[in-house]
């Protein structure tokens, strides 16, 4: 399957029909999005099947074992999905949330419900009915105190709590007057209530976030402080943690009292490998049957016989940024930047540098994500307009460090060298990745570059999660407007869809074209290698692996 046949098409999402409001959010399409810019239900395509390299032993029954074989680049962070935003997808199908995201349509669907959630009249209380009999991976069952339990500890542990505070009593529980989370009532072992301290229009998104997989009780108290570490994580989902030894290796087997039905491969075999090259070297010596490629190595492999048909173009809900430290009283000047932003060719950028795995954006949110302003034109690119700007602007020091992760360094000194000729210089400087998560907690950066996705696909909530002004002084960016604060309040407060979707758009531009409270450069795209045999990967900002099947 060559990269032009994967071109995206335009896909409608509807709000589900528990809610009060009910509206199409229409879709945009980008350049070689995989369809509806979210999924791959992929058949590696061309040539014929070739099992000769796989893991497979022969099991009880004679049959060749169904193994997928991973290569990834090791997190070195807990599989504990409540106290960490890094994960590449080990939680995703061990655990399981309440509602899930289809990957193809990208609407809410009832995963351990019987149903999407009712909701009251005033949009605060929603009613839920666990399905019958789901069971964890050690037996036992599913019931709504295990829900009550782990939206608590969430909110308790108060690390990725932010779109979960909504729910009545969280500010109690997180300031210790109570252990109680007042907003969930259970009725009994399957039914169950949450009800919002007030409306949050992106709540039920946030439920099908892998934050919100849900945890057995008795099983998460028991493992205390080592859970989500070595094999101590449970759920409910298609695979069980086998084996973890955190360095090398992660085995997962298929959960064969899956509430879906078992899958049909028997075991995911990860692998990690943290260098970009010899993950590829490990594909193509068969060694593994799936992982990314890096941007670095995309010409390469795409003029790689043996390769060029196996490569996979996923858009996730991403955008990359310039992210502008609003403290330096130079950087301060909305018109320098302004001028930044003229003076970059996103086009040429991402043909080049990002070797085509890239589209220049037109707004903050991604065309995949709901409230994403189809009408709005990519960012302007006029070096001669920047360079009047910069000589207006009344600064005399024009010179400025830029730190970013190795990741970002070809990208960044692309903008370097665009915004040499408007006289702005750069000097880049490559640090490590967790001196860089410091020194933007710290208020420190600079210029940097930031790529950051959403779990929820809501633009309000992509946007807001970084640069409501409470969120930007956590992040080196220290953007603070009212009317951009006010416009994504607006917007998580109302259940009328056609209503926040205007909110959300006119925040969008806010911070982009009137303020340029940040520099959006490029939607990316994930590029990944699948073996051919292989089929029905999902791709949802993570590897989904229960409808997998192998030829």
């Amino acid at each position: 399957m060559t990269k032009e046949s994967k071109k995206g098409v335009v896909v409608n999402r509807p709000l589900p029909q528990a809610f009060a409001t009910r509206r199409t959010f229409l879709r945009g399409s980008l350049g070689t999005m995989v369809a509806a810019a979210a999924t791959a239900s992929l058949a590696a395509c061309g040539g014929t099947s070739d099992d000769s390299g796989s893991d497979a032993g022969a099991s009880g029954e004679g049959t060749e074992e169904k193994v997928l074989r991973v290569g990834l680049n090791n997190p070195k962070t807990t599989f504990d999905t409540q106290q960490t935003s890094t994960t590449w997808g080990a939680s995703e199908n061990v655990c399981d949330t309440l509602i899930t995201l289809n990957p193809e349509t990208l609407e809410l669907e009832p995963n351990l419900v019987t149903g999407l959630p009712e909701v009251s009249d005033d949009g605060l209380t929603y009613s839920f009915e666990l399905k019958d009999g789901v069971k964890f991976h050690d037996g036992t069952t599913l019931k709504a105190s295990d829900v009550k339990y782990t939206l608590t500890r969430l909110i308790k542990l108060n690390e990725q709590a932010d779109s979960y505070i909504y729910i009545a009593g969280s500010e109690e529980l997180q300031a210790g007057s109570t252990d109680e989370l007042a907003g969930v009532e259970v009725q009994d072992d399957t039914h169950f209530t949450i009800t919002l301290s007030s409306v949050y229009s992106s709540f039920p998104y946030m439920l099908a976030e892998f934050y919100a997989s849900i945890y057995p009780e008795a099983a998460c108290e028991a493992a205390g402080e080592a859970w989500g570490s070595g094999t101590n994580l449970i759920g409910t989902g298609p695979f069980k943690l086998a084996s973890n030894d955190d360095q090398t290796e992660v085995v997962l087997e298929a959960n064969p009292d899956y509430h879906q039905g078992k899958p049909a491969l028997d075991k995911v075999v990860v692998t990690y490998i943290d260098d970009a090259n010899t993950r590829m070297m490990n594909y193509k010596n068969d060694d593994i049957d799936l992982c990314n490629i890096d941007i670095s190595l995309l010409e390469q492999y795409t003029n790689d016989a043996d390769v060029k048909d196996q490569i996979v173009y996923y858009t996730p809900a991403s955008t990359q940024f310039v992210n502008i430290n609003l403290n330096d009283e130079r950087l301060a000047n909305k018109d320098l930047r302004q001028a930044m932003s003229l003076a970059i060719n996103r086009q040429e950028l991402c043909d080049t540098v990002l070797a085509g795995a890239a589209e220049p954006c037109s707004g903050f949110i991604t065309p995949t994500e709901t409230a994403s302003d189809k009408d709005a034109e990519p960012f302007e690119y006029d070096p001669d307009k920047a360079k009047e700007l910069v000589a207006n602007c009344g600064i005399t020091d024009l010179n400025f460090t830029a730190e970013v992760r190795s990741q970002d360094q070809a990208v960044m000194i692309a903008l370097q060298n665009y915004w040499s000729q408007i006289g702005i210089n750069i000097e880049v400087q490559v640090i490590d990745a967790g001196l860089w998560r410091q020194e933007r907690a710290d208020g420190t950066l600079l210029l940097s570059l930031v790529t950051w996705s959403t779990l929820s696909f809501v633009g309000v909530e992509h946007m807001g999660s970084y640069f409501r002004s409470d969120k930007a002084a956590q992040k080196s960016s220290f953007y603070n407007s009212a009317t951009f604060d006010e416009l994504v309040d607006k917007a998580r407060a109302t259940n009328d869809v056609a209503e926040s979707e205007q909110y959300t758009i006119q925040a969008d531009r806010q911070l982009c074209r009137e303020d340029y409270g940040t520099i959006p450069v490029d939607w990316p795209q994930q590029p990944y290698v699948l073996r051919q045999g292989f089929d029905g990967l999902e791709v949802l900002v993570n590897f989904h692996y229960k409808n997998m099947t192998k030829a």
